[in-house]
């Protein structure tokens, strides 16, 4: 796919956040709406965009009842550009695109949909780009997770949640790889050292790269610049002990380890009974209680992007 977004010879344009988990039911979408707010109470335009293929519900946490505009307008050609169907929201600079109403064939969109969205995406007027990512690790997820400024990946304190975050970030760098030259060079020297070709048996990821590079030295310098410029945070959410606390800090050093990949731990967000309570009313918590624990922990969060971003 065309790296959209990071070409630091074009125009400025928004920055784009993907916030996506390995597991469904873990805040993706209650931090974004959150961070949302947030951000546009900084006084900085934000567009929020429901990316949850299927299952969008942006619109409902934000008090939207029924978007007269979405994507599958934008999809099916009934709007030629995503700045035709943002929608304003209560909240004085954040606006919306909805995924609501989705049509069938949204859940497997083709190549040239997918990046004519990614491309409108970076010439919206905003200062701030936030999507809304569905659950799991299908291509079009890793896609938008991938062409965006950062990835941010929530979890959960859960054994589930942690093993499908480990499962969400091998499987988009293993995309990333498939998305960089020389592809095929790539590709037989990741088959030959997971055969073992290298001399040794494979027993982590950085035993793989080292591989390639002897069976390849091209390949392997590929692989290694990759790996390099791939970035992406944790955010721990619904913690509830020192232990929980801890949790980025290892994830994000355990992809170091094993992966040789920087995944950074951008925040933690605490257990809040007011989350829930919120969605229920359909009005984000920041707004609503903007000094509860978890409205603190999303301050602090928006504060962190600013050096989290990869150039």
């Amino acid at each position: 796919m065309i790296d959209v977004f990071h070409d630091d010879s074009a125009s400025e344009g928004p920055r784009i956040w993907a916030i996506g988990g390995g597991k469904g039911g873990v805040g993706k979408s209650v931090l974004a709406a959150n961070l949302g707010v947030v951000l546009a109470k900084r006084r900085e335009r934000v567009v929020l965009v429901d990316a949850d293929l299927g299952g969008a519900n942006l619109h409902t946490i934000l008090g939207i009842p029924d978007p007269e505009l979405t994507l599958s307008d934008y999809v099916g050609g009934r709007a030629r550009s995503l700045a035709d169907i943002v929608l304003e929201t209560s909240i004085p600079g954040l606006r919306l695109v909805s995924g609501a109403h989705a049509l069938a064939e949204m859940a497997n969109l083709k190549s040239g949909q997918k990046l004519r969205i990614l491309r409108h995406l970076g010439d919206l007027s905003a200062d701030h780009v936030i999507l809304d990512l569905g659950a799991g690790s299908g291509v079009n997820v890793l896609d938008f997770f991938l062409a965006s400024h950062r990835g941010i990946l929530v979890v959960v304190p859960q054994p589930t949640s942690v093993e499908n975050a480990y499962q969400f970030i091998k499987a988009a760098f293993a995309r990333r790889l498939n998305q960089t030259e020389p592809r095929r060079k790539i590709a037989a020297a990741l088959g030959r050292a997971a055969a073992g070709a290298g001399g040794r048996p494979t027993r982590s990821a950085r035993d793989l790269v080292a591989d390639i590079m002897v069976i390849d030295a091209e390949a392997g310098a590929a692989v290694l610049a990759a790996a390099a410029t791939f970035g992406a945070s944790v955010v721990v959410n619904q913690a509830s002990s020192a232990s929980h606390e801890r949790l980025a800090a290892e994830m994000s050093m355990a992809c170091r380890e094993y992966y040789g990949i920087a995944v950074d731990a951008l925040g933690t967000l605490p257990t809040d009974p007011l989350v829930g309570r919120s969605v229920i009313d359909r009005e984000p918590v920041v707004q609503t209680h903007p000094d509860c624990p978890f409205a603190i922990a999303v301050r602090r969060l928006a504060s962190n992007l600013d050096g989290a971003a990869r150039g």
